[in-house]
């Protein structure tokens, strides 16, 4: 029978087998907490080194406009990595667009696997995984100030198990899938005043004056094409421009000309007593605006048809719904209250509910509701607008 003496020599022995036995069973970790250049110094070590997969999820990534900065540093090390093959994936959160907007269009162009989570819960960690293995998580954000100026605290992790612990919380993260972040785009613009003045658009939406509302617009399209002050009217070109067919009983009309000028004179006679055009012995012009600021109507309103497509509300809406979204800081999300429409622009909580209905059934917004609780109905927050690329088949 074998006796193991237990001296303190033997002892000593023991517990080392002990635990060498057990750091081979235990996943190694190291740790190390960093801040300021030693984070941005050992990001950028470690995403260099990245061989298969890198992971960011973060509250926002702020990029200098003019593109050198120690994010766009960042930034191009993750496309670098990108583009030597390793996968690269960058979760951004969705109230931090106006933040996020240069770097989520950066990575989307050098086609890195970016995305906004949703409006269900907010976003707000801010963490690396590279490998399945390293781990950066803490308070920093990537922005020059949480790397240059401010009191952050990171820690750096080697740990197979934490990553794989960290990386089945991120795969849970609900993410919006297409691009929200629509451009700005090029169009056509009118004046702001339309909108806001209750003598103007208001007017033309309680007189449900569908075809003088699209003849305004449809002659500003015109006059800024051409880049002219004055535009000479083609009856004829303007008729059919404007869904007038040919007659076939010409009736009381001389010839289809006659029709078609009758047809345009009225319209353009209308919109001058608005106060939106001026007009006389075949010119018009448009009335200058007491505001600088402008609607950018997108060229795609006409090529895809959509003054004939939608109802006059639901094109009355879709300017507010422009000019809503230029203004926000998180475009092309908006919020306001439809009360708080209604006031603004001078029209019913009737028509603007009807027309955003109309909007977001064909695909052309869409439509973030608060959970609906009837305990606390009257706490309900405003819903959350979002423009949508126009579709081209509503």
């Amino acid at each position: 029978m074998l006796f193991f003496n237990p001296k303190p020599k033997n002892i000593a022995l023991l517990c080392a087998i002990i635990f060498f036995c057990l750091s081979l069973l235990t996943p190694q970790c190291f740790g190390e907490v960093l801040n300021g250049q030693a984070y941005y110094d050992a990001v950028r070590k470690q995403l260099s080194q990245a061989e298969k997969t890198i992971t960011v999820v973060m509250y926002f990534i702020i990029l200098e406009p003019k593109g050198k900065g120690v994010i766009n540093d960042l930034v191009n090390d993750l496309i670098q990595a990108k583009q030597r093959g390793v996968m690269v994936k960058v979760i951004l959160e969705n109230s931090k667009l106006k933040e996020n907007r240069l770097a989520y269009q950066l990575l989307r162009k050098q086609g890195v696997a970016v995305n906004f989570d949703t409006a269900e819960a907010l976003l707000h960690t801010k963490a690396v995984v590279i490998d399945d293995r390293y781990v950066f998580i803490g308070s920093a954000n990537w922005s020059r100030a949480a790397i240059q100026d401010n009191y952050e605290i990171n820690n750096f992790i080697d740990s197979t198990q934490d990553a794989a612990v960290l990386n089945q919380y991120i795969s849970s993260i609900q993410l919006q899938d297409r691009n929200v972040l629509l451009p700005i785009t090029s169009g056509i613009t009118i004046p702001q005043d339309f909108l806001l003045s209750a003598k103007f658009g208001p007017q033309l939406l309680k007189a449900q004056a569908d075809k003088q509302f699209d003849l305004y617009l449809l002659l500003t399209k015109i006059i800024q094409d051409t880049n002219q002050s004055e535009l000479k009217i083609n009856y004829d070109s303007l008729a059919i421009s404007m869904g007038y067919t040919p007659l076939k009983n010409l009736g009381k009309y001389r010839d289809q000309h006659n029709y078609f000028y009758d047809r345009i004179h009225r319209l353009l006679i209308k919109l001058k007593r608005y106060g939106l055009i001026n007009y006389q012995k075949n010119i018009v012009s448009l009335k200058p605006a007491k505001s600088s600021k402008q609607i950018i109507i997108p060229f795609e309103y006409w090529e895809y048809d959509y003054p004939v497509k939608l109802s006059m509300r639901a094109k009355y809406l879709y300017l507010i719904c422009l000019q809503e979204s230029a203004r926000s800081s998180r475009y092309p999300f908006w919020f306001r209250s439809q009360k708080h429409l209604a006031k603004i622009y001078h029209i019913s909580d009737t028509t603007i509910s009807l027309g955003l209905q109309e909007l977001e059934k064909k695909r052309i917004i869409q439509i973030n509701r608060d959970k609906l609780n009837p305990d606390n109905f009257r706490d309900r927050l405003a819903n959350v607008y979002q423009m949508l690329e126009l579709p081209q088949d509503i």
